[in-house]
This record gives C-alpha cells, structure tokens and sequence, in this order.
C-alpha cells in the first residue's frame, strides 16, 4: 500500500510542471511559427474562424517536439523539489534506491513516448495535411482591399483605382479615377468622378463603388479597324454604381489530395511504400539514362563499330589530324559545329539528369527522415528523463530558476545537434540512419552516467568541491615551483 501511495504521490508532483512545460513549449515553436510567416499572413483579408482553424492545427503540431523538452524540464522540477524539500533523502533512507523512486514515473514517461509515437504516426500526418492546406491557401491568397489616398491600387485583376481622398468615415471619397481593363483590350473604359462612395456588399463578394457627377470614356471597338468608324464614347453622369467582382482577390480552396505526397503527411506504412517505390525508380532511372546515352551520342556509336571492327580482325590506326586534313574547309566546319553541338548536347543531358538525381536523392531522404522521427522523438523523451530525473536529484533545487536554465541548455544542444543532422542527411552529406540518431548515441550515455552519479549521491554541482580542487592543484604547483627554483 506505501509503494502504491508513492507511486502515486511522485505522479502528481510530476504532472503539473509537466502540462505547464508541455504547453510553454508548444507557445514557443508556435511563436517562431508566427514570426516566420506573419508577413504573409497579416493583410490578406481571411476570416476570423479560417485563421482559427490554421493556427489551432499549426499549434497541434508542435506537441511531438514539445515532448522532450517538456519532459525534461518537469523531471528535472519533481526531483529537484523533492531533492530541496529532503523527501529525496527520507525515501533513500528508507531503504528505497533512485532506481526505485525513478520507476514509477520511468512507467509513466514510457506511455508518454508510445501516446508520442501513436500521435505522430496516426493524427500527425492529418494535423500537418489541414495545416499545410491552409497555411498555402492563406499565403496564396492575395491581400485585402486596401485603396490608399493618391496611390493607383492594382491588387483587384482588371482595375486600376485612384482615390484622391477618402473622408473619417471610411465611405465618402473624393477625386476618383477608375481604369477597366478587365475585357482584355487595354484601358477601353476610364471613368473619373470628384465625389463618390466605396463600401462592400453584403455578402462580401461585390466592392461597390458610386461616382457622383462624373466623366466615363469609353471605347466600344472590339477590332482595331474598326477605329475609325466607331470613335470613342464620353458620358457626363450625376451617379453611376461600379460593382467589382472580388471572387478572384479571395482566399481560393486548394484540393487536399495535391498535399498527400510530402513525407509530413505520412504514416510510417506510406513512408516506407514511397521509399521503396524512389529507390526502385531510381534504379529504372539509372537504366533509361544509360541507354538514352548509349543511343543518342556519337561516340558510343563509333565504339560500337570499333567492336565490330575488332571482330572481324582489322585493325586500323586512323588520325584525326590526316582525315580532317583530306576534307574541304566547308565540310571541317561542319564536322566540328556537329561534334560542339553533340558535346553541347551531351552536357546538358547529364546536368539535367544530375539535378533530377539529386531531386530524387533529397525526396527520399525526406522520406528516410520523417520515417525515423517518429521514432526518434519517442525514444527523446526516455532519454531525457534520464537525464533529467538524476540531474535533479544531484542540483537539488526545484520552480522555475536553474532547473529551466539546466533543462533549456540541454535541449537547445539536444536540438541543435538534431536538426544540423538532419540537414546533413537532406544535402546526402550524411546517411539517414546515423544522422537522425547521433543526438540520441550521445545523450543516452549522458544519462547512464547522470543515473549512476546520482545513485551514489555524487556531489556533481557542488562548488565547493570543485574550489578545494583547483586550490590543492595551485598549491602544488606552487611547491613544484619553489623546489625548482631551490635548487
């Protein structure tokens, strides 16, 4: 029943800090989500609820990197309280090991990793699909109507508007020039006006614009010979109503099946399908080119003669020099314009094949390295749990001050390392294996060794120990020196 009530009591220290750190780290990477694209965002006139819904799925997405950090920071807390508060100490004496306290929190942090995997695998790749829809819908999108005072507005297809003067209202205008050019024939309709009125409609599909006591030029010809006889047309009006269709300037929805191919929508089965599936491609792409090559370009021919001619016993030593020399200056050229040209023709052929292989290389390895991500971060946050449990065993101080500081260094060197591998596998610098689980090679024995220092009450951080240290080293180099200099 005791280890029952402790099991529990460690639960409940440990889940606090841990939702807490869990939801500062997804407000961070959402953050610098934000300031990546808020300049694509901003002005673009999309409703509220769509805005909602991208930023509520972009804000979902950074559950599985905010894992580890999260659990990292709240074990580093929990035994860091109970190390300061001597809880840590009463459980030791009372014939319990580290191990044993870590356990029960060791089985919770492991259905943490497998929810991590399960969320990665299966509702990730839907989360990343709806966000990456609208997260392209929204930058695609062109901005808002905006008409600026004495500034020619050309953001709606068709029309060039000219506001001189918009009044505090936001509707009455003043001095406005309006140039349709949405038939497709130029600027065949001008209209110039000295007051007005813009507003929306009520469904927000139509920009309406009334022109009072006004000029419209107009040219009516739809062919250019028809010029002379069908002049231009001038009216004077008192009002005319312009409604300007806005279909066009609004968010557009994209098919999600354009989407279902980037490696972050993926679960591990399609992952793996779509990589066997580029490597196999690849292999047939090898093949094409070999024979495209080998039956397009001059020289392959002229080794497959030299074989025959090998064949058949005779043997032939042709100069170059000699044959060029018996042709006239007309056919040299030519001769030499065709083989610059096949060259020519050669190279492009491989740069163009060289780019489409390493096209092929980098998509399999966003493939290699979404497949191994999901596993990855799992394993993250049993890694550093072990880090951070001993680690807060040994600082022994619990909140928000050096744990944050400790717990922030090791997952920025964490991630560091994480993301500059990953690049390195992307740019084929690195194979896909190694690089997506060195920061885990490194960490792991980290925390091998953290547990066991913290098992034996090594007094890792304590200052003092390391003072007492450098002053017996300074001493003795002192009596070093006062020896040599005696004698």
């Amino acid at each position: 029943m005791l280890i029952k009530t402790l099991h529990i009591y460690l639960i409940k220290k440990f889940i606090p800090p841990f939702l807490a750190t869990l939801f500062i780290g997804m407000f961070i990477f959402f953050m610098i989500f934000l300031f990546t694209y808020i300049d694509e965002i901003v002005g673009k006139g999309v409703d509220n609820v769509t805005l909602t819904k991208m930023f509520g799925y972009m804000f979902a997405t950074f559950l599985s990197p905010s894992m580890p950090l999260a659990i990292l920071l709240s074990s580093i807390m929990t035994f860091g309280n109970l190390g300061e508060n001597y809880e840590l100490a009463s459980m030791k004496s009372a014939g319990l090991s580290l191990l044993s306290i870590m356990r029960p929190l060791l089985f919770f942090i492991l259905g943490l990793a497998f929810f991590c995997f399960l969320f990665s695998n299966y509702t990730l790749p839907y989360i990343h699909l709806k966000a990456g829809k609208l997260l392209y819908d929204v930058r695609s999108s062109k901005p808002a109507v905006n008409i600026k005072e004495s500034i020619f507005y050309n953001g709606i297809e068709g029309y060039s508007i000219r506001i001189g003067k918009k009044d505090n209202d936001g509707i009455t205008i003043h001095n406005v020039s309006i140039y349709d050019h949405s038939a497709g024939r130029g600027n065949v309709t001008q209209m110039y006006a000295k007051d007005g009125q813009i507003f929306m409609s009520a469904n927000k599909k139509f920009l309406s614009i009334k022109l009072f006591n006004g000029t419209r030029y107009e040219q009516p010809l739809k062919d250019a010979r028809e010029e002379r006889t069908r002049p231009n047309m001038i009216m004077h009006f008192k009002e005319e109503e312009v409604n300007i269709d806005l279909s066009k300037v609004k968010m557009q929805q994209t098919d999600e099946e354009l989407f279902k191919n980037n490696a972050e929508m993926m679960n591990i089965r399609l992952l793996s399908q779509y990589t066997d599936t580029a490597v196999k491609y690849r292999w047939q792409g090898y093949k094409q080119t070999y024979n495209q090559f080998y039956n397009l370009y001059y020289f392959q021919k002229s080794a497959a003669q030299c074989k025959r001619n090998d064949s058949l016993h005779i043997k032939q030593i042709i100069s170059l020099d000699n044959y060029l020399a018996k042709l006239n200056p007309a056919s040299r050229k030519n001769l030499i314009e065709s083989a610059l040209n096949m060259a020519r023709s050669a190279d492009s052929f491989l740069t163009s094949k060289v780019t489409e292989e390493e096209n092929q290389l980098m998509d399999q390895a966003k493939l290699t390295t979404e497949w191994h991500k999901k596993f990855t971060l799992s394993f993250a946050c049993v890694i550093l749990f072990f880090v951070g449990a001993p680690l807060g065993a040994i600082v022994r101080k619990g909140g928000f001050g050096m744990p944050v500081v400790i717990s922030v260094f090791l997952f920025i060197t964490y991630h560091v390392i994480s993301i500059t591998c990953e690049k390195m596998v992307l740019q084929d610098k690195l194979n896909g294996v190694i690089g997506m689980w060195v920061a885990a090679s490194i960490f792991l024995p980290i925390g091998i060794w953290l547990s066991l220092k913290a098992a034996n009450d090594s007094p890792l951080f304590d200052a003092a120990l390391y003072a007492d240290f450098f002053k017996k080293l300074f001493r003795k180099n002192k009596k070093q020196h006062a020896a040599i200099t005696n004698n």
